[in-house]
């Protein structure tokens, strides 16, 4: 059940939303046929910076190896995306965790943190294939930090901003953000994190999109580094409308730290 506190920020949340989009009626009609048609593809790790309306299923396998305890984690995430208009869209995600170790009594599974995303997007320079944004995401602490699996108090808020370019059959979107943990414990001093995510797509066939993404992180403030990591991956459409998508990657950790020895996505997109 969510807690008192993120079903707040949740209402603060879908209240900010909700002005954005009222403040935006007031624009002309012709804006959002003038800018539907620069649409970005979305990375399989990566945000995409076009606002959207969709719904995507993640399966994620993640390996680890610290101080030799070997264990694993199946992740079962579900997304939704909601484009109220071409420039303002809210997004919300949900993960389940199973986390599994050799030694014995040490599985667990429970609900992750759970996400909400605003996503804006700016549209002055679509003639020449770039599209700016920037937004927020809240972490809302749904999880369990007795089990291990998210925070069952912390709130963290990461603002962002984005970019999107597009040549041809060619994609690239950049992303940087910086993580802010709220509401913790006197004896808890959990860093502020700086993220940057690059992606390249290339629609090689029709139906066909290889991709490449590299995602780093920098804890800032006495934090303990650098983690960064390189994901290649393919997506496949599996309908002539391109409606629906599937997409496979794998993730590797180049960095001395590292979050996970190895990792695995598949995902399913479908666009309303």
């Amino acid at each position: 059940m969510i807690r008192t506190l993120p079903a707040i920020f949740l209402l603060v949340v879908v209240s900010l939303g909700a002005n954005v989009v009222r403040a935006q009626d007031e624009d002309h009609d012709h804006d959002h046929h003038h800018h539907a048609h620069l649409h970005f593809s979305h990375p399989l790790i990566t945000e995409s910076p076009s606002p959207d309306t969709k719904i995507r299923f993640d399966y994620f396998y993640q390996r680890f190896n610290d101080d030799g305890i070997r264990a694993t984690d199946h992740t079962a995430r579900v997304e939704f995306e909601y484009a109220f208009r071409d420039s303002f869209s809210i997004e919300v995600n949900a993960p389940y965790t199973v986390h599994r170790e050799d030694a014995p009594g040490e599985n667990q599974q429970h609900v992750g943190d759970t996400e909400v995303a605003l996503k804006f997007a700016n549209f002055h320079f679509e003639d020449k294939g770039l599209l700016l944004g920037y937004g927020a995401e809240f972490g809302l602490p749904t999880g369990s930090e007795r089990k291990g699996i998210g925070s069952g108090h912390v709130l963290e808020v990461t603002p962002y901003v984005d970019m999107g370019y597009q040549r041809k059959h060619l994609q690239v979107v950049a992303f940087t953000s910086l993580a802010i943990p709220t509401n913790q414990h006197s004896d808890e001093h959990e860093p502020k994190a700086l993220g940057y995510n690059l992606s390249f797509l290339y629609q090689l066939r029709h139906h066909l999109e290889p991709l490449i993404e590299f995602v780093g992180a920098t804890a800032l403030s006495g934090g303990s580094g650098t983690t960064f990591n390189v994901t290649p991956g393919f997506k496949f459409r599996a309908l002539k409308k391109r409606d629906f998508s599937i997409g496979l990657g794998s993730s590797l950790p180049i960095t001395h730290r590292k979050e996970f020895q190895n990792r695995v996505v598949v995902s399913a997109f479908y666009h309303f």
